[in-house]
């Protein structure tokens, strides 16, 4: 093509990747049954249409703005899509003309994203109504076809109107003059054909025609395209930089390989085309393959993402020509650098059964386990230490209380039972827990490491907070401080909200405990906040505001970069995890210098999922991250870059949310959820009736010794362990859909609330009225407490018409109560027990709570009818007396 004749694109496709997209039509199939089509109109109002799945299904439309395609989203929104019949629908906009937007959708029914083509982190791609209509990139293959690219007003049907010419000018006469339709694709938003294959040095021009519009589209000047059909002997393999990204002013150093075909050397002049600047060296090209290098000086190239262009001249004739990589630079002259925020989420749930027997491995083996690494085998807890510790990086790691609690328990125990044989190398882990544990205390010691705290056993807290389990989810916040504290040796200001599950209920319950900020998803919360004051500009640290004027600040995490380092990071080449990391850095900090990124994800999981190539990949990034550090990027812990980012945006009405859009992951309906819940509610409704029968507090902060576990030191506040147990988000994530995890979640829940109902009823059975007597005008009876403690009842007496309520204090052993009644009317008499507890003491019931409490127990008794052991007594001591009387008579008549 006569490169002074046409405009290239900015947007460039990968030679591979366009050729595996030329056979995708403009309706986007994910498979023989999902299509997705969608309409734009003139002022910028997008229709979006979905077909392929139940009309009871509830499908939403999450869509976003983005600089191009598949670059981060801004301005995110959700939008539920409505059957119309034969299709899901949704209108979104108008958008500004030449605006890009991307979009997927979930399957709130079933709990699943649907990507493009199913591809992870591939979303469909549209340009609002472009202004750059024509603008074109195409590339003569090696077999002599032509790739042809475009940019077109989608999703109209667009043709491609070419013809042989003898060379490039306009207005030459055409031969073999064909159309051909375009095809769309939804990946990079942008049209794609392959024409040819023809003969070399063969000219072709065309231009393109919108059928749906009926317009033509020329080159600049109403010219048509044009491009020579050149296949050279000399054939580019690739091309690297020595630096991912270049500060304006650094010298850069280009490689690039070639190919010579042919069996002699040739004589060749190397161009590279950069920012309106050609770089030039003279190369003889040997037989094969071939480097060549050119230093490149940037001091006068600005800021930008340019598309270097290689040319390889063989006697001032092109040979060959192809699109290097993106070439990044950037200016920081007066720019604060960007804060790049890692939080790391260190979390297992509570793998100890109520004996004591460990149920699964998994704190063992990913402590000390997972992998080998300098000839050693560690685990990914010890490998992030490791790793922190080698590089020059600070981050921002949550230990679950539970995850910690079991380290110390691992540590402290004795006597160790496993359910199974499970490969743990005992004495090994013990070493690993050990040393893993000391060196994070190093770590935070030395402020590489900043340690938040979690709520104890990672709660599902919005959803508690809904059954008004308010002071249980304050009981495991502070239990959490507390552990954190007895390990750490630090009061945590911060925490990690499990599963980043948030309503605005909890600002009030953090300040209560002095917590001062979190991390949520920035795409689950910030589109549907409302402003006060500030900007809406994710990058910084919010204020969030309740009605009642308590505030907490908040770190929105980077949605795209995070779900990249969960899903894709840790799954491919560490020089690619590398690159990739730092260039979608620099793209932010060209957009906004000085801001936050928040970067927030489980910490062990991408190298559990990922055993191959996950230890080397995140190695890779601390590497990089390390490296590039200094006038455009620094590393900072949460509370350093709160500190140098004082917040001043303030947001109200967070909605009641999750890292997953929604609560349903843990309570969707599905039946093995529902059983969990219910069992949970249920055992505590018995918990608490015990707790208040005995005169304790509810929700206690229950001590744990690392010894014995999981229990305590009292019955009761081990019933309160097992129930903050059984309140974790893990059991109920892994039961049903979607995650369909082992069944021994769900098991693991239910034995824990079993227990709890069980030895609790056992308790109330302790309480007996073993005796009941009614005479002048008294109702006497006893009452025997065999708890080992003082217990609090109210006891209701209830006889004909009438009825006593009367709060009693029952001491240990046998209790006698005396009532003077002077109305009894019926010798038939019914006593029940209630522990004193108040409705809203518990929150949600699904056993009635009556006006005088929790029935514990119930006697009916009728006392005409020997209805108590005294009666019994009296009556044989009465027929004694008469036998001995009448014998006593009976002798003085025989004398």
């Amino acid at each position: 093509m006569n490169k002074n004749k046409y405009f290239i694109l900015s947007v460039m496709l990968l030679f591979a990747i366009i050729l595996s997209l030329v056979n995708f039509p403009i309706l986007a199939t994910q498979s023989t049954s999902i299509r997705v089509n969608f309409t734009v109109t003139s002022n910028g109002l997008v229709t979006i249409y979905l077909s392929g799945f139940p009309q009871n299904n509830t499908l939403i439309l999450h869509y976003g703005i983005e600089n191009g395609p598949q670059q981060a989203w801004t301005n995110i929104s959700n939008v539920v899509m409505k059957w119309d019949g034969d299709n899901f629908s949704a209108s979104i906009g108008p958008f500004s003309n030449g605006t890009w937007i991307g979009w997927v959708f979930y399957d709130n029914t079933t709990g699943e994203w649907i990507n493009y083509e199913n591809h992870p982190f591939w979303n469909w791609n549209l340009e609002i109504n472009p202004p750059n209509v024509g603008q074109t990139y195409a590339v003569v293959l090696q077999n002599g076809s032509v790739l042809i690219t475009t940019i077109g007003r989608a999703p109209d049907q667009l043709d491609i109107h070419y013809g042989l010419t003898t060379g490039p000018q306009t207005g030459l006469p055409w031969s073999n003059i064909t159309d051909e339709e375009m095809i769309y694709n939804p990946l990079w938003g942008n049209y794609t054909v392959l024409i040819g294959p023809f003969k070399p040095g063969q000219w072709v021009q065309w231009v393109y025609h919108d059928l749906s519009v009926n317009q033509w589209y020329h080159n600049i000047s109403n010219t048509n395209f044009a491009i020579q059909d050149i296949y050279s002997y000399i054939l580019y393999i690739n091309s690297s930089y020595d630096r991912f990204i270049y500060v304006e002013g650094q010298s850069a150093r280009i490689s690039v390989y070639l190919y010579n075909e042919l069996n002699q050397s040739i004589n060749s002049s190397i161009l590279i085309q950069l920012a309106g600047q050609n770089y030039t060296t003279s190369q003889i090209l040997n037989s094969g393959r071939n480097q060549v290098t050119l230093s490149i000086q940037t001091s006068n190239i600005k800021q930008g993402i340019y598309h270097p262009l290689l040319i390889v001249l063989v006697n001032k004739t092109l040979e060959m020509q192809a699109m290097l990589p993106p070439f990044y630079i950037l200016n920081t002259t007066g720019k604060k650098p960007l804060s790049l925020v890692i939080v790391w989420n260190m979390h297992q749930p509570l793998y100890i059964a109520p004996n004591g027997t460990w149920e699964e491995p998994w704190v063992w083996l990913h402590t000390g386990q997972d992998f080998e690494w300098n000839n050693s085998i560690i685990g990914a807890y010890e490998l992030q230490a490791l790793l922190i510790r080698q590089f020059n990086v600070s981050v921002t790691i949550d230990f679950t209380p539970v995850l910690l609690y079991q380290w110390e328990v691992i540590l402290h125990e004795k006597n160790v039972s496993f359910s199974s044989n499970f490969g743990i190398e005992v004495n090994h882990d013990i070493e690993a827990v050990n040393y893993t544990l000391n060196l994070y205390k190093q770590l935070a010691n030395e402020g590489k490491v900043e340690v938040l705290t979690v709520p104890f056993y990672h709660p599902l807290q919005p959803l508690l907070l809904q059954d008004g389990y308010w002071s249980d989810v304050l009981a495991q916040i502070l239990m959490g401080e507390n552990l954190t504290h007895q390990v750490f040796g630090i009061w945590a200001n911060g925490t990690w909200t499990p599963e980043m599950a948030f309503g605005m209920g909890l600002v009030g319950l953090y300040n209560q405990s002095n917590i001062s900020f979190t991390i949520l998803d920035q795409q689950a919360f910030l589109p549907y906040v409302t402003l006060v004051n500030g900007s809406l500009n994710p990058d910084q640290p919010f204020i969030v505001e309740n009605n009642l004027g308590q505030r907490i600040i908040v770190l929105f995490r980077n949605t795209t970069l995070s779900n990249e380092f969960g899903f894709q990071f840790f799954s491919q080449q560490p020089q690619l995890t590398a690159k990739e990391l730092i260039q979608q850095l620099a793209q932010i900090y060209m957009n906004d210098p000085g801001g936050i990124v928040t970067v927030a994800l489980d910490g062990e999981n991408p190298l559990i999922f990922n055993p191959s190539t996950g230890p080397q990949d995140l190695y890779a990034i601390y590497q990089a991250l390390s490296e590039y550090q200094g006038q455009w990027l620094v590393t900072q812990t949460a509370s350093e870059a709160i500190i140098t980012h004082k917040p001043f945006s303030i947001i109200t009405n967070l909605p009641v949310s999750s890292w997953d859009l929604n609560l349903n992951y843990w309570n969707n309906g599905y039946i093995g959820k529902t059983e969990i819940w219910r069992n949970v509610s249920i055992a505590r409704e018995y918990l608490i009736a015990y707790t208040v029968m005995l005169g304790e507090n509810i929700s206690p902060l229950v001590y744990l010794p690392f010894v014995n576990a999981p229990n305590s030191t009292s019955l009761l506040d081990t019933l309160w362990n097992y129930l903050y147990i059984a309140e974790g988000s893990d059991w109920t994530w892994q039961t049903g859909p979607p995650a369909y995890g082992p069944s021994w979640f769900k098991e693991q829940a239910l034995l824990y609330t079993s227990t709890i109902t069980s030895l609790v009823k056992s308790q109330f059975s302790m309480i007996k009225v073993e005796s009941v007597k009614v005479s002048n005008n008294h109702i006497q009876f006893s009452i025997y407490n065999g708890i080992n403690h003082t217990v609090y009842l109210t006891v209701v007496v209830k006889y004909g018409n009438g009825q006593l309520v009367m709060p009693t204090v029952l001491g240990e052993g046998l209790n006698k109560i005396d009532i003077k009644e002077n109305n009894i009317s019926s010798t038939s008499l019914q006593i029940y027990l209630y522990s004193p507890v108040l409705q809203s003491e518990i929150g949600n019931t699904l056993i009635p709570i009556t006006s005088y409490g929790f029935l514990i127990a119930q006697y009916s008794f009728n006392v005409s009818e020997s209805s108590s052991m005294d009666q019994i007594y009296i009556i044989i001591g009465a027929i004694a007396l008469i036998v001995l009387l009448i014998e006593i008579s009976i002798r003085r008549f025989i004398k």
